[in-house]
């Protein structure tokens, strides 16, 4: 009876203890200049990494690049990473470079789409947000616009930022991604 009492204790509080978020794979990717850069190396020296999913013909993803430039901005000195990452099947490095210069924010190459895959990364402008041990605090979307910008959006992964640098879980910590289908390899 003793055994039984204990596994009943046992199960109850496993129950109560919210699950593990998912852990944020070791994989390498590459920048536009060829060099590697191997992600946990990144994920482990922020205090939050930022990592959304891009594709150069996506008007929703063109119609966020000021809101991510803006992000990148405001959070880079709280110490706030962001790695955006090409993942589509016809991605050069050559025409990702050509895609950062004109866009104003760094591209990374995710070869072979091993991120994508892992983080169930479907659309562009997808994003996660990653504490320094690697797990997934945040999934979605960047905000609740789709390619026509408004001011009355709401800003998902601002508010998730900000919330999880105040030391708070983010307020939504999943949300609906509006762009384009990504073209994985």
């Amino acid at each position: 009876m003793i055994v039984r009492v204990a596994f009943v204790a046992c199960a109850a509080l496993a129950a109560c203890t919210p699950p593990r978020a998912p852990v944020v794979p070791s994989v390498t990717l590459q920048a536009t200049d060829g060099a590697s850069v191997p992600l946990d190396a990144v994920v482990h020296s922020h205090r939050l990494t930022v990592i959304t999913f891009f594709s150069a013909d996506c008007p929703c993803q063109r119609a966020h690049d000021e809101r991510l430039r803006a992000l990148e901005a405001k959070d880079a000195s709280r110490d706030v990473a962001f790695v955006v990452v090409d993942s589509e099947a016809h991605a050069t490095l050559e025409q990702d470079a050509a895609e950062a210069r004109l866009r104003g924010y760094a591209i990374v190459q995710d070869d072979g789409g091993a991120l994508a895959r892992a983080l169930d990364a479907e659309y562009a402008t997808f994003t996660v947000v990653v504490d320094r041990g690697g797990h997934v605090v945040y999934r979605g979307g960047f905000d609740s616009d789709r390619s026509h910008l408004k001011e009355d959006r709401t800003p998902y992964l601002e508010d998730a930022l900000d919330d999880l640098l105040a030391g708070r879980p983010p307020r939504v910590a999943a949300t609906k991604t509006l762009g384009c289908t990504l073209q994985l390899r």
